[in-house]
């Protein structure tokens, strides 16, 4: 293997690799023991299409890590934005809420999810979120397993790319 030096690379997506090492031949060697510090900040945002005004940064998902069996999304509503009614046949869902209050509708019934909460949907639930506060509501959407209702790459080709500054 020859003699190995730590560095740190920048990943496509904005991603900042924290222990790749590279060998004499310049070969990059990640995955084992290789790991990813991400920036939010510099993902790109993606604007959902009317009349459901919500924005979403895909962190980690099989296109910008493959084979990875779960995704990671900070997602932003604006005061009085949401998603429709929607469910996952196989995909387990969370909503870690960072900012803001969540009102989650889950097979009929409401909760509200605040700053520091999460809350656990199940598959096949038919679920929703909404922003009914006077302030932005940020949470972050994990996804696993990963399959074809699951909708990353759909957001990357049917929502509006908006930027890639902090918001």
């Amino acid at each position: 293997m020859g003699n190995c030096e730590l560095r740190r690379e920048t990943h496509p997506l904005g991603m900042e690799d924290a222990i790749g090492m590279e060998d004499e031949m310049g070969a990059s060697m990640k995955g084992q023991d290789g790991g990813f510090v991400i920036n939010p900040d510099t993902a790109e945002e993606y604007e959902a299409p009317p009349p459901h005004q919500r924005f979403m940064k895909l962190l980690i998902d099989g296109e910008t890590f493959p084979g990875t069996p779960f995704s990671i999304a900070l997602i932003r509503y604006p005061s009085g934005a949401g998603c429709p009614f929607h469910s996952h046949r196989e995909t387990t869902e969370v909503y870690f809420v960072l900012e803001g209050v969540l009102m989650a509708t889950i097979g009929g019934k409401e909760y509200q999810v605040k700053r520091g909460e999460l809350i656990y949907i199940p598959p096949p639930a038919e679920h929703r979120a909404e922003n009914r506060g006077k302030e932005t509501c940020r949470f972050m959407a994990i996804n696993s397993p990963l399959s074809e209702d699951v909708t990353e790459t759909k957001v990357r080709q049917t929502w509006k790319k908006v930027s890639r500054k902090n918001s």
